[in-house]
């Protein structure tokens, strides 16, 4: 099935590009971290690493109960595309987030 086009949500402000890539990034890190058990940060780096994430690209990697936070900066020659997500096993979620396009990745200024 085809993904239908946003209507509302800070997806509306990613070009189609990002748009369309950014369901394939959440898709591809959620099923890599639906099975970990215990995401420690150490453990959800490795596997956002093994599938070619650099370091460099992965902000605010942090553990709260069983729960571990990140932020994935995937812009990328003017794109603003970037995930959120919180590796917790079979709850694990992962959305994506508009980022400025220009200048350092800043969590908090993210839409």
């Amino acid at each position: 099935m085809e993904p239908i086009a946003p209507t509302a949500g800070p997806e509306v402000e990613l070009n189609a590009r990002d748009w369309c890539a950014g369901v394939l990034h959440e898709q591809r890190v959620a099923q890599a971290l639906w099975d970990l058990v215990d995401p420690t940060p150490t453990k959800v780096r490795t596997i956002l690493n093994d599938l070619g994430y650099v370091d460099e690209h992965i902000h605010d990697l942090e553990q709260s109960g069983a729960t571990t936070r990140f932020f994935l900066d995937l812009r990328d020659e003017g794109g603003r595309l970037c995930l959120k997500g919180s590796a917790a096993g079979e709850h694990t979620v992962i959305d994506t987030c508009v980022a400025p396009a220009a200048g350092p990745f800043t969590p908090g200024e993210l839409r």
